[in-house]
């Protein structure tokens, strides 16, 4: 599989932190697959056999065999067996972003018998990949209206009510369902992944929740990707984060999110061959991803290329002209070659693109350092930590330029709250401290 052969040579020699060498994670990967593999070739009328294999070709980015597998199952599937077969193939749809045939099996799903209530829900996911939580909310409604909804349809009917209402932003409702479908399924991962994932978004801790999805599920990759985002920021756990990702793509070697975010963590610990053989992998798997081409542009800017992390952050703009990532990685490599004033108003705009993101403030505030612009620099660091109060590289950037002001007094209070702040590096604040006059 074409794939598998990009991963296998992005990753040749490449190692976790701590002994888990990736080639391992993905030799698991494909064992799993063999057993249920097994078993189906084994238990050829069994549609629940049919259904274990298609459901792990489909976690393994293999949608195309999963379809054919979970067809050549559904002949053999009666009743419930038959309802869960056609939902399946709805989400293996789903996940090949093709909406049209989603829906369609959800339809022929209510055509089954007591098949109308897994019918709705199997619909509102579909709504979901095109985030439309209002329709998907409409088919939930008709939810009450259709006999036998089972706890398995109870149970998703939750987590799709949830991924609707964080749609809205109405983030506390989301986490209620998400609490709740966790009550009607305590050793279920998905409640615990989304609640999880949920959290870490609007900036509080869910890693407890994304580490209990992993217990629970320790092969699926969207809960591998999700702790390792979680913790990512943290300088401290960057080798957790790295495992994390590497066994998340091992799952599912075509896993894009997983392969940038992987590139982005080599990137920060300085693993730069590793980082520029997964960038490239990334560019052969999904040649027209915008942050793709942002990622390959990170990994030329961290290797000294501006010129070639401009191109790539250019390429990525002409994919998709708004993308605040790839604007601050053109205002990263205009700074890097000294280009100030571009760089300023790169920074500018992409901070307008993704006000979300406090890196336009901080690297803004970190460029007009080293041009020698002390009063911008100040003027972007007070921005920063205004903004972003808990975020220690704002207070650091700040504190760095009114050290530069000579202010010491002034920098040392932003260090000291630095401290307290989420991603802090406390040996990198201390020795700021320490050098203050």
């Amino acid at each position: 599989m074409k794939v598998s052969r990009i991963w296998a040579t992005a990753l040749v020699g490449v190692c976790v932190v701590g002994g888990i060498v990736s080639t391992t994670e993905a030799s698991a990967q494909e064992s799993g697959l063999a057993v249920v593999k097994e078993r189906a070739r084994k238990e050829p009328t069994s549609a629940d056999a049919s259904l274990a294999y298609g459901r792990a070709l489909r976690r393994a980015g293999r949608e195309g065999e999963a379809l054919t597998e979970l067809r050549r199952g559904q002949i053999f599937a009666k009743g419930e067996a038959a309802i869960t077969a056609g939902w399946e193939i709805a989400r293996t749809h789903i996940a090949k972003r093709d909406f049209s045939a989603a829906m369609a099996s959800c339809r022929s799903v209510a055509k089954l018998p007591n098949g109308k209530a897994a019918s709705h829900v199997c619909t509102a996911e579909a709504h979901l990949l095109w985030r439309r939580g209002t329709e998907a909310l409409s088919e939930l409604a008709e939810l009450a209206k259709a006999p036998g909804a089972s706890g398995e349809v109870l149970f998703h009917a939750k987590l799709a009510e949830g991924r609707s209402r964080e749609l809205d932003s109405k983030d506390s409702d989301a986490e209620a369902c998400y609490r709740e479908a966790i009550r009607l399924a305590p050793n279920r991962s998905e409640g615990h992944l989304l609640l999880g994932a949920m959290l870490h978004r609007i900036g509080k801790d869910g890693t407890s929740e994304l580490r209990r999805a992993v217990e629970l599920d320790a092969h699926d990759p969207v809960a591998l990707l999700e702790v390792g985002r979680a913790v990512a920021s943290e300088p401290s756990r960057r080798a957790e984060a790295i495992s994390a990702f590497e066994k998340a793509v091992a799952e599912r070697p075509s896993f894009v999110e997983a392969l940038r975010a992987l590139t982005e963590a080599y990137v920060a610990a300085n693993r730069l061959a590793d980082a520029k053989r997964v960038a490239v992998a990334v560019l052969e798997i999904a040649p027209n991803d915008v942050l793709a081409h942002v990622v390959s542009g990170r990994v030329a800017l961290a290797e000294g290329k501006p010129e070639d992390a401009l191109k790539a952050g250019q390429k990525a703009l002409e994919l998709m002209p708004n993308e605040g990532k790839a604007k601050l990685l053109i205002a990263d490599a205009y700074a890097k070659k000294g280009e100030i004033d571009l760089a300023l108003e790169a920074y500018q705009k992409a901070s307008g693109l993704d006000p979300l993101d406090p890196a336009p403030l901080v690297n803004a505030t970190r460029a007009c350092l080293a041009a020698g612009r002390v009063t911008s620099a100040k003027a972007f660091g007070q921005r920063a930590v205004i903004d972003f109060p808990n975020h220690a590289p704002s207070w650091i950037a700040q504190g760095d330029a009114l050290a530069a002001d000579n202010n010491p007094k002034a920098a040392r209070s932003a260090y000291e709250s630095a401290k307290k702040a989420k991603g802090a590096d406390l040996a990198v604040i201390e020795g700021k401290l320490s050098r203050l006059k």
